[in-house]
């Protein structure tokens, strides 16, 4: 393979990469852990939060505070994954990224 081939197709695989990173950007990723549900779209931006009233207890804060970072940190998690398995799968191909 000559280097202008290699140039060609290293620029077809960043123009993949590029567009498949653009759909994982514009998905909703949806996690619910004990009566918390976070939306995050993977840019890692919180769309929403909801939490089960049932949890609030005006006695103990930092439960909900706690339930909530579990929460966040595991969407963020959810996301991570996805860009991993990007990465994995155009990595495999040769070229690195």
């Amino acid at each position: 393979m000559n280097i202008n081939e290699m140039l060609k197709n290293a620029k077809r695989l960043q123009a993949q990469v590029e567009k498949e990173e653009k759909e994982i950007a514009g998905m909703e990723f949806v996690v619910e852990k004990q009566g918390i549900k976070v939306v995050m779209n993977g840019n890692r931006k919180i769309k929403s939060i909801e939490i089960n009233e049932a949890l609030i207890d005006p006695d103990d804060p930092e439960l909900i505070q706690d339930l909530v970072m579990i929460a966040v940190n595991e969407a963020i998690e959810v996301v991570d994954q996805k860009y991993e398995e990007l990465n994995s799968k155009f990595s495999n191909s040769g070229m690195p990224f």
